[in-house]
């Protein structure tokens, strides 16, 4: 290798960063010399975006050595062993470096870097830097010890990193109260995330559910397996067999699945993901694109080949139900989250809805894949770890577009935006590359990625699978819908006439809407460029992702070669005809939306008024198929029941109880208390009396 400490300094700058840069910007804080003070808060934040940097180029080493052979490489391995029931085990600390691992860290601190970055313009009049570069910087640190970890203990100890983060910094404007959308009162919905406090603690709670789910598969493992080592339980597979039966094994990976539901946001504890959007717009691109909801994509396919040879050659059919039910969650929520990104108002919200959707199709290619065998299904892995990768790089650039448009129009709906195209280029031509490979349009990353899982839904379908043509069809309605909700929000955003929001804080600036600052677009047009790159790259990132020692070593002697020409023949060769059906797909979902965003030929306002359906139809998607409202009625409902339970039973029965007895011993005792008179005569009564009462009772017994 070409520096074996990279696959550890990769996550332990960052991770030093985190401690120093607050140090900087506290010492800053009580200097009286602004000049100093000035110069110390600009190292601060520039250090923040420098730790990150230099954990991309270590992780780029990592790439070359991943194209040498130097893959399935376990490093720093150390185990605490100790006693437990009369045995001995290890706990172990260590990372592994494979195609996997290195692909996760090169964009948690490529994409975050470019995050940090923007961050330094964005965030530059907030008064709690010294808190947000802390958790800036222990976030993407914690994503990439929690990828680069060589076992499942290890990374759970990441995987709580990254959520506490997250929580942290959804929650990081805790005294700000959001902005309400008016139709919130005619819906007559309280507002969701109102506070930020409200939406990071939602964060933690939802996610926490899977969490313990995962946890509970983990110890399941460990139980059977006695290691939580990855490469363990891949080369010795015995522990499969020594489960009770099939019935836990499958529970065990369902189990284990619970965690990345959480985390990705999937069907049903996606509730949190919308309002994340409460966090800065720096937090939101870190979430969405480089961290957190990655961590759940991540853990599935590190574990896919445990469970892949579980089925495929141990014979434990069971497990087929968990590759059904990783795609079948991930169909569903496609489906779902696109619908919502259909109706939503907020432009971060939209996005959001449609990062919950793209996540789904990850989930897709690798549950359809696991039911594939043989090469095809590691082209199924293959497929849930290109998109997202290529995810990571457009949804970090929709974000912070997103971002730059809030910042110079001070508002986050879509309807109070409009005719922005001229005034801000260089935010308009790097969100519509972003939009566009969102919506699968070719040559972008972002059509060669979803093309690929298309074509792992056709291949399950070829091979006898009904539920293959099921996935296809929901993923092609799916994106049908995504270039839907894109082109609607591009529209209202930089098309058609200024909004008076718009021209009034034109107006406000002096006739002029506010120039986007060089630390803002720069990291806008170098993730363009990586966009458009990520298509004709392709074929490099598939030979990366080839040089993989866990299939290999299972399926084949030898490295399996994934030719551009086999892996996405279907793209140029039309064979399956995929690459027909994303056409259709772009016309049905594309030419409506712009007669109604683009071209303004049509009026979705007008439709709805006129149509009592449509509005239902609209207002239904709004309020995400009333699964949130339904949520928040069961948590107020409980809560009342509570109320009630602690009012009537707790406090009137059990305490009422409680304060009867002390009183009735109490009274008791003051009876009592009358017969000790200390009067000598009166004790030998007594005594005389109890000796006839026991001498009645031994004549009347025997």
């Amino acid at each position: 290798m070409i520096l074996e400490s990279a696959a550890i300094l990769n996550w332990a700058i960052p991770f030093a960063g985190a401690l120093i840069t607050p140090v900087i910007g506290w010492i800053a804080g009580l200097l009286k010399a602004e000049g100093i003070k000035k110069v110390l808060f600009i190292i601060r934040d520039w250090m923040a975006v420098a730790t990150s940097f230099i954990a991309f180029i270590f992780s780029l080493l990592l790439v070359v050595d991943v194209f040498n052979g130097d893959t399935g490489v376990e490093l720093f391995q150390t185990e605490w062993f100790f006693g437990l029931g009369g045995g001995t085990y290890g706990v172990e600390f260590g990372v592994l470096v494979d195609p996997l691992t290195v692909m996760i860290a090169c964009f948690a601190t490529g994409v975050g870097t470019m995050i940090m970055i923007y961050g330094v313009g964005y965030m530059k009049d907030d008064k709690h830097l010294n808190r947000y570069w802390f958790l800036m910087q222990l976030f993407i640190g914690g994503m990439v010890f929690l990828v680069m970890s060589n076992n499942l203990l290890q990374s759970f100890v990441g995987w709580e990193i990254v959520g506490f983060c997250s929580y942290a910094l959804i929650g990081y404007f805790f005294t700000k109260k959001e902005k309400q959308d008016p139709r919130e009162f005619t819906i007559r919905e309280e507002t969701e995330g109102d506070y930020n406090s409200h939406a990071g603690l939602k964060a933690f709670v939802t996610t926490r559910i899977g969490d313990v789910m995962m946890l509970t598969g983990i110890m399941i493992v460990f139980a059977y397996a006695g290691t939580f080592n990855y490469m363990s339980l891949l080369s010795n597979t015995a522990w499969m067999t020594n489960l009770a039966n099939d019935r836990i094994l499958v529970l065990t990976a369902l189990l284990i699945f619970g965690g990345p539901i959480g985390k990705s946001a999937q069907f049903p504890l996606q509730f949190w993901l919308p309002e994340a959007m409460a966090g800065p717009t720096t937090v939101s691109a870190l979430i969405h694109a480089a961290a957190m909801v990655k961590a759940g994509v991540y853990m599935v396919a590190r574990t896919y080949p445990m469970w892949y040879i579980g089925y495929h050659q141990l014979g434990h059919n069971s497990l087929q139900i968990y590759f059904l039910v990783v795609a079948a969650v991930g169909a569903f929520t496609a489906f779902m989250a696109a619908t919502m990104g259909m109706a939503a108002t907020e432009l971060k919200k939209i996005l959001a809805f449609s990062t919950i959707s793209q996540l789904g199709y990850m989930f897709i290619g690798l549950g359809a894949g696991g039911l594939l065998t043989g090469e095809l299904g590691v082209t199924g892995y293959f497929a849930g770890s290109f998109h997202m990768l290529s995810h990571a790089v457009f949804k970090g650039l929709l974000f912070l577009s997103a971002g730059a448009v809030i910042h110079t129009v001070h508002s986050k709906y879509v309807d109070e935006m409009g005719g922005l195209r001229k005034d801000m280029p260089k935010v308009f031509w790097p969100m519509l590359i972003g939009g566009l490979s969102l919506a699968g349009i070719p040559p972008l990353g972002g059509f060669f990625s979803k093309e690929s899982v298309f074509g792992v839904c056709w291949e399950l379908g070829e091979h006898g699978n009904s539920f293959g043509w099921i996935f296809l069809a929901v993923a092609a309605i799916s994106a049908a819908m995504t270039i839907f909700y894109t082109l609607r929000f591009l529209g209202k955003t930089f098309f058609g006439e200024k909004t008076e929001n718009v021209k009034h804080v034109e107006k406000e600036s002096g006739g002029h809407l506010h120039k986007t600052g060089p630390t803002m677009w720069i990291p806008l047009v170098i993730l363009a460029v990586g966009t458009i790159a990520l298509g004709w790259l392709s074929p490099i990132v598939m030979n990366f992702m080839s040089h993989n020692e866990w299939f290999p070593s299972i399926l084949n002697p030898e490295i399996i070669p994934i030719e551009y020409g086999h892996f996405l023949g279907h793209t140029f060769g039309f064979k399956p005809p995929t690459f027909w059906i994303t056409l259709g797909i772009l016309l049905a979902g594309g030419l409506p939306a712009y007669f109604f965003y683009i071209g303004r030929k049509w009026d979705a306002g007008k439709i709805q008024e006129k149509s009592k359906f449509m509005r239902g139809i609209n207002t239904f998607l709004y309020k995400r198929w009333y699964m949130n409202t339904a949520i928040y009625w069961c948590i107020r409902k409980f809560k009342r029941f509570s109320e009630l339970a602690y009012e009537y039973i707790d406090l009137k029965i059990i305490d009422r109880s409680n304060y009867l007895i002390a009183s009735g011993t109490m009274k008791s005792g003051e009876v009592f208390r009358k017969t000790h008179t200390g009067i000598l005569s009166v004790n030998f009564i007594y005594m005389l009396l109890g000796a006839i009462i026991l001498l009645a009772i031994l004549l009347f017994t025997l």
